[in-house]
């Protein structure tokens, strides 16, 4: 069975991660390593809390309200304002995604008066991950601390810090969690919510973050509503793990924690066995669970990715550290894909396993391998370099004595004349090929090797695109030594 491959300039397969490509160029690319992941999960502290420690709203409000910031985002020709609750001492605050939307200038006001421009560090969007990451310069500032996970419950009292309306001041109201949907990340409460809450503290009795509030009623249809702070935990993790910045803009991170990250790294010596479960990442679309993987990756260098499940369709993307989608592929049950590109920058990559419909769910398997080339060209008539009156182009890529080679040709619009050329410009092999097919040479000797990609027909022309790969084969040359 062949392998289908897409490579960077393939046409994008059309299901729910086309509108990947459009993603924020103002999202910082580096890691913010300097902040404390604050880890879910039930501790001592929690578990030894009685009725008598929770506290007054009085009290909820001199507790959390100092790490309760004022945000202001400012866009080509409007002004928007919401809240944002800091979470780490140095610097770092979560807030609504649609705060910051489209904002070429954010600043952020503590609650102090103190006043800071602020960079958008991660970015999701209001119908996916409703969350931004900020960034300022500053250090030892007041936080929040996280509820214990999983330990919100209907009926429990809650109360919402902000700044309503841009009202200065922050304000606290007082209500009660009406319902938790944990599937969504989502928690619904009848505490008093206004324009300018947005990206504000939900905080249970003892002052402990639940949720960063979202949405406001605006009509009886609508619902107070809040995100809940798991997944705020999630994308901490994720920006950690230097995951792209823009993962929340078409999926929701999974629960994460110290034992469980949210991503996996990504071997690229032996093959990794997957299985998409209901804990899983999932997509905002659809609601397709998702693995995330990660690689570290530098500029140019070329990288093969394989995933086939014979449980479900395979869907593959990758995206690059500044979150612009490089590559996707997708294919039915059995059927193997892949991707085959030449990295556009260094940094730290992330990669979507996923299946190609919501109702598929199973085990698969993910190899990744780093070819010696990787190639994607066209030749045409008006080429210069000929080789017996064909048109042609030549690739050089490392090689060591003794090692044999695949070639494989992925995609050709024409019957393919090829030659390897040792280091000493001598003809190791040479012949014509198939237009998918998988050629393998053994090199003589360490050096620059020089493959020569012409055609059969003086007159052919087209697009081609294939790739060299180390073999774990010892079998000759496929290659005719004659024309």
């Amino acid at each position: 069975m062949k392998l289908q491959f897409f490579s960077q300039s393939s046409k994008l397969v059309r299901l729910a991660l086309t509108g990947l490509i459009a993603t924020q160029a103002a999202i910082a690319t580096t890691v913010i390593s300097e902040f404390a992941l604050t880890t879910p999960g039930i501790d001592s502290t929690h578990a030894a809390l009685a009725k008598n420690d929770q506290l007054s709203a009085q009290d909820v409000y001199r507790k959390a309200s100092p790490a309760v910031v004022y945000v202001e985002a400012e866009g080509d020709n409007e002004r928007f304002s919401g809240s944002g609750v800091i979470i780490d001492a140095n610097g770092l605050i979560v807030t609504n995604a649609h705060v910051v939307e489209g904002a070429r200038q954010v600043t952020v006001e503590l609650a102090d008066g103190r006043k800071f421009s602020a960079k958008v560090v991660s970015e999701g969007d209001p119908d996916c991950l409703d969350l931004a990451l900020l960034k300022i310069q500053a250090t030892k500032l007041p936080t929040v601390s996280f509820a214990a996970a999983n330990s919100v419950r209907k009926g429990q009292d809650a109360f919402a810090i902000g700044y309503p309306k841009g009202v200065k001041p922050s304000s606290i109201t007082r209500g009660g969690i009406s319902n938790v949907f944990s599937d969504r990340g989502e928690i619904q409460t009848d505490t008093t919510l206004n324009h300018g809450n947005s990206g504000g503290a939900l905080l249970n009795d003892r002052g402990e973050l639940v949720g960063i509030n979202t949405r406001g009623e605006t009509d009886a249809a609508q619902m107070n509503t809040a995100i809940a702070a798991d997944r705020v935990q999630a994308l901490l993790q994720a920006l950690k793990q230097g995951i792209s910045p823009v993962i929340g803009q078409y999926l929701i991170p999974g629960n994460a924690s110290a034992d469980t990250p949210v991503a996996k790294p990504l071997s690229l010596i032996k093959p990794q066995q997957g299985q998409l479960k209901r804990s899983n990442s999932h997509m905002c679309v659809d609601g397709r669970r998702t693995d995330l993987y990660t690689f570290e990756g530098d500029v140019d260098q070329p990288i093969m990715l394989k995933m086939v499940s014979a449980e479900m369709g395979s869907f593959l993307a990758v995206i690059a550290p500044d979150g612009q989608l490089v590559a996707q592929t997708g294919g039915d049950r059995n059927r193997p894909v892949g991707i085959a590109v030449n990295l556009p920058q260094r940094g730290t990559y992330t990669i979507i396993a996923t299946s190609t419909r919501p109702e598929q769910a199973g085990q698969y398997q993910l190899q990744a391998s780093t070819p010696l080339l990787i190639e994607e060209s066209r030749l045409t008539l008006s080429d210069a370099r000929r080789l017996n009156g064909s048109a042609y182009r030549n690739y050089v890529f490392s090689g060591k004595a003794g090692q044999t080679i695949e070639i494989m040709l992925h995609e050709f619009e024409f019957d393919p004349f090829l030659a390897v050329v040792d280091p000493n410009g001598k003809v190791v092999a040479q012949g014509t090929a198939q237009r998918q097919d998988i050629v393998t040479v053994k090199l003589p000797q360490d050096g620059q090797y020089t493959l020569v990609v012409s055609t059969v027909k003086p007159g052919d022309r087209g697009k081609f695109f294939l790739s060299v790969h180390p073999s774990t084969e010892t079998q000759p040359s496929q290659v005719s030594q004659n024309r």
